[in-house]
């Protein structure tokens, strides 16, 4: 069986009808956080992020037809609303969660919620174009202008670390998805502003990498002279600039191939050929772990880099982050994963977050279409 295969044979028979049962919470709306390893029902708060993923994850599972069509179909719609009924402020934002009944939980509006939030309005309306998600859309884009504009460029976070590369990077990933289903030229004017932020500050021209965290500037705070990256965020940054490439036709295949192939020689651990979560910028391993998110973006990234230039290296970057994404999928339950490989060879033994079908079913559709 080719990977292919096996990859599209494991979502349809495994995954879908066990999170399609087990994973959309049928009576009260909107989606779980979490199952155990049995593959039974955790109740944990659930997130703004974790509704907005769903959604897409769903929508991405009724293109490949891997799932129940219908159920599918309703759990999107019922989600979206779940997201805009439970989760929305009068300010326009949108709060961080709510408790297992759809109450306030925890009231914070930061910026990686609010990015994907607007990120699974996009795909709601990619399957249902109804009026009141755009329109929601456009009053969180008005309270992202309103309140957390920064003058250098950008928006703020909340917390200690205001001014972070990654709740862009989603940002960036939410003006795509609207890009693609909606004429507006509000959202290719938003993603182009966020491509020039990191273009001109994230990626730091010595170095070569895209940079986490940042003064107020946007210059890479330093520990010791070296700033911290990501494997996983180069490789996500370079798939989405392709897909903002394909929409715009702006030549960013320089910058795509620098961020994957940094990456790809400095951040992948030998023995397990895997992504690593963490180097400094003298390319020096930061954390030696390895999560399965940054497998998945390696997926991603390679399969569209190697359908553009057919070039065997990405083909073959490709097969192997997929063919290691299969032991974190080897749990007591089929259709669960295991969130983190230890630099041990230990994987961390804990509940499969929903939230992370997202980057599975978002790399397994990179690698079916591009094969």
């Amino acid at each position: 069986m080719t990977l292919a295969e096996r990859s599209k044979k494991w979502l349809a028979q495994d995954v879908l009808p066990l999170w399609l049962k087990k994973g959309v919470d049928w009576k009260k709306g909107g989606f779980i956080e979490c199952l155990n390893l049995h593959g039974e029902t955790l109740e944990q708060p659930r997130r703004a992020m974790v509704q907005a993923r769903q959604i897409y994850s769903l929508r991405i599972a009724i293109e490949l037809d891997v799932c129940d069509l219908q159920a599918s179909f309703k759990a999107t719609q019922n989600g979206a609303d779940f997201l805009i009924d439970r989760f929305s402020l009068p300010s326009g934002a949108f709060i961080h969660s709510v408790d297992n009944n759809g109450k306030p939980h925890n009231l914070q509006t930061d910026l990686y919620t609010q990015a994907f939030a607007l990120f699974g309005l996009a795909h709601a309306f990619a399957l249902s174009p109804r009026p009141t998600l755009k329109d929601r859309a456009i009053e969180l884009v008005s309270f992202l202008e309103r309140e957390r504009r920064v003058k250098a460029g950008g928006f703020l976070e909340l917390g200690d670390q205001p001014y972070q590369s990654n709740p862009h990077m989603h940002l960036f990933e939410a003006f795509i998805a609207w890009m693609e289903v909606d004429k507006d030229p509000k959202w290719r004017t938003l993603a182009t502003e966020t491509l020039d932020l990191c273009l001109n500050h994230f990626i730091d021209p010595k170095v070569g990498a895209l940079a986490e965290y940042f003064d107020e500037n946007w210059k890479p705070q330093l520990s010791e002279g070296k700033f911290i990256f990501e494997p996983g965020h180069q490789f996500e940054w370079s798939w989405l600039m392709g897909r903002y490439q394909r929409l715009t036709s702006l030549n960013l295949l320089p910058t795509r191939l620098q961020l994957f192939e940094l990456s790809d020689k400095v951040g992948i651990a030998k023995d397990r050929k895997t992504a690593i979560d963490q180097v400094w910028s003298d390319f020096s391993p930061k954390s030696e772990s390895s999560r399965f998110w940054p497998q998945c973006e390696r997926v991603k990234a390679a399969s569209q880099l190697f359908h553009e230039t057919q070039d065997s290296k990405f083909a073959h970057a490709r097969d192997e982050a997929l063919t290691a994404l299969f032991y974190y999928f080897e749990t007591p339950t089929p259709g669960l994963w295991f969130d983190s490989w230890g630099a041990d060879k230990q994987f961390s033994i804990g509940p499969a977050k929903a939230s992370s079908l997202y980057h599975i079913i978002g790399s397994i559709s990179e690698y079916l279409l591009n094969s």
